[in-house]
């Protein structure tokens, strides 16, 4: 209760830092109303996220990014949005291989703080979901940091860290990546490694996780700070 109490003392703390920022973005972000941790998690305002990434090393170029406001009862791909990052650097060979997106597609892309700014937006209010959610928020909070000189304070669940809670133990070493943790589910296949396509395993994994929780199970329950 304690470590909960001191993360949200600390998201608030951040988020007033943010509002005294000359990026309307980061404005923005600041000005929402976020959900209380009493909020019955199946109520509560979500948004999957996934970036694909110039390989997992730390600062590694942003290349494309796919989110989807959700909650744990609907989910529409009315509001998704698919975005490829504009980078001029020479890229990792073996990241290409994984998510397809060349040096001459990535020439192609937005531009990254059109694509944050969007993001940062759309996320306002909002607890993100993701799987290994780390990543994103690493890299998104890092991109932030380099583009506008600030600390981007996210809200996260992690549907990795909620399958092993619900799945103990499983000793394969792919037991729970996001496919194998969707079989469990019977969900369907998806191709991976398109961002807006994991955006959309990750929320409908998560909805499929929610039915083998309690029915009246809070955010602040399961909610990663």
């Amino acid at each position: 209760m304690l470590t909960s109490q001191w993360a949200r003392w600390r998201f608030e703390k951040t988020l007033a830092a943010l509002s005294r920022t000359p990026i309307a973005a980061l404005q923005h972000y600041a000005a929402q109303q976020w959900p209380t941790p009493d909020c019955p998690l199946d109520e509560a305002p979500l948004l999957a996220l996934d970036f694909e990434l110039d390989g997992l090393r730390r600062g590694a170029h942003l290349l494309q990014a796919g989110w989807l406001p959700f909650s744990g009862q609907t989910l529409s791909l009315a509001n998704a949005v698919s975005r490829d990052i504009r980078s001029a650097a020479t890229l990792d060979p073996r990241a290409v291989t994984i998510h397809g997106i060349g040096e001459q597609r990535a020439a192609r892309g937005e531009s990254i703080d059109t694509v944050l700014a969007d993001l940062i937006e759309a996320l306002g209010g909002r607890v993100m979901v993701a799987h290994a959610a780390a990543i994103e928020r690493e890299a998104l909070q890092g991109a932030v940091r380099k583009l506008f000189g600030a600390h981007l304070p996210i809200r996260q669940i992690c549907t990795l860290t909620l399958e092993q809670r619900l799945e103990p133990g499983l000793r394969s070493t792919d037991a729970y990546r996001l496919m194998a943790c969707r079989q469990r589910y019977g969900l369907p296949e998806y191709t991976a490694h398109d961002a807006l396509t994991d955006a959309l395993a990750a929320a409908e994994l998560f909805q499929a996780q929610l039915t083998r929780l309690a029915p009246d199970i809070t955010l602040a329950q399961i909610e990663n700070a």
